[in-house]
């Protein structure tokens, strides 16, 4: 009888705990809720704020609009441009072709496109993924920026990329660079005989059922995404036109927070993933042996001593960050249509982070 009383006891206590524990989580969401919608006035452009712990949702809110002119309010039925929060997904393209047998990380990107004007230069998957090719930026060519509203084929990309300086040799340092990412499109479709975004709609996006997700191409814009707005001292005025294509790659994926939340609780569970999933965060070394603390499309930093994956995504009239916490289980995503912002996707994940995790 004194066991079954221990047992009940035992039990009575582990159920107080767990309620007083939900009670103070529940709490400190309702302080972050109350925060936010005093930090992102319905007047501009919006916020959606979405975290997941134990494969659950727990919280998904949206602040500001989609639209000033129309004064219409961002919800959870609209798409946003989440910039390099897209390079998560080419790396993990990348990973199923290797599960598949039809790549290797460390293979010469010579191997599958001699024709490429590499000077000698020899360069790996990884070190395209990693941002350690030392190739010329994209983003630097004013050819390519000038023409960014018109639509551009991969190879035509890939052509104005090259058309700027080397910026280091491979493995010698870390320096960010998105030509790696459209090089990296045209190997997937190279070697799956699919186009890119039909590749990631197939191993990807169908089967964790994020319908509202889709990337963009020479043949499909984001025609549905909300409008993108800039931040400057007069207020807010539209961002320029940009046709997608030219984001292939490292910044060219529209979606939601909804849609990404999937991705990341897949990203925690493994679940539908290739088997060398956990790859995506191991970090590359550069040729020294120093850590770059970048995978394959995913950063590793931490916060306050806790381990957490992360990319953000930056560009006109995008704002947008995810942040995966594997000891916690938790995830936090932003996405915004607005450059600049006064409060960032970061600091409000950041935020997010502060109260969910205090005295854990």
């Amino acid at each position: 009888m004194k066991r079954i009383a221990l047992i009940f006891l035992l039990c009575s206590l582990s159920i107080a705990v767990f309620a007083q524990s939900r009670e103070i989580f529940e709490n400190r969401l309702g302080q972050l809720e109350k925060d936010l919608s005093q930090m992102l006035p319905d007047s501009e452009p919006g916020a959606s704020v979405i975290i997941t712990h134990d494969n659950k949702v727990i919280f998904d809110k949206y602040y500001g609009l989609a639209n000033l002119e129309s004064g219409q309010k961002l919800n959870s039925g609209h798409v946003l441009g989440i910039a390099s929060m897209s390079k998560q997904f080419t790396g993990m393209a990348v990973l199923f072709l290797v599960q598949e047998g039809k790549l290797k990380l460390d293979d010469d990107i010579n191997q599958y496109f001699p024709e490429l004007p590499l000077s000698g230069r020899k360069i790996s998957v990884k070190q395209l993924l990693s941002h350690t090719s030392g190739l010329p930026e994209l983003t630097q060519n004013d050819e390519f920026m000038n023409s960014i509203d018109q639509a551009h084929t991969v190879d035509q990309v890939i052509d104005l990329a090259f058309k700027g300086e080397f910026r280091g040799e491979p493995g010698e340092k870390y320096i960010y660079c998105n030509t790696g990412y459209t090089i990296i499109v045209a190997l997937i479709e190279k070697l799956s005989k699919m186009d890119y975004a039909a590749f990631l709609k197939k191993k990807i996006f169908q089967p964790l059922k994020m319908k509202d997700t889709y990337a963009c191409d020479f043949r499909n814009d984001a025609v549905n995404a909300v409008q993108r707005y800039l931040s400057d001292s007069a207020g807010f005025r539209k961002a320029r036109i940009m046709h997608f294509s030219n984001l292939i790659g490292g910044g060219g994926v529209i979606s939601n927070s909804r849609d990404m939340a999937k991705w990341e609780m897949a990203l925690l569970s493994g679940k539908k993933l290739p088997q060398n999933y956990q790859k995506i965060w191991e970090p590359i070394l550069l040729n020294s042996g120093k850590s770059t603390d970048y995978g394959l499309g995913l950063g590793i930093s931490d916060f306050d001593g806790r381990k957490f994956y992360y990319h953000p995504g930056m560009g006109d009239g995008m704002n947008s960050i995810d942040l995966i916490f594997p000891d916690y289980d938790l995830t936090i995503t932003v996405i915004r249509n607005v450059s600049k912002p006064k409060h960032s996707s970061n600091n409000i994940s950041l935020l997010a982070a502060k109260y969910l995790l205090q005295n854990d």
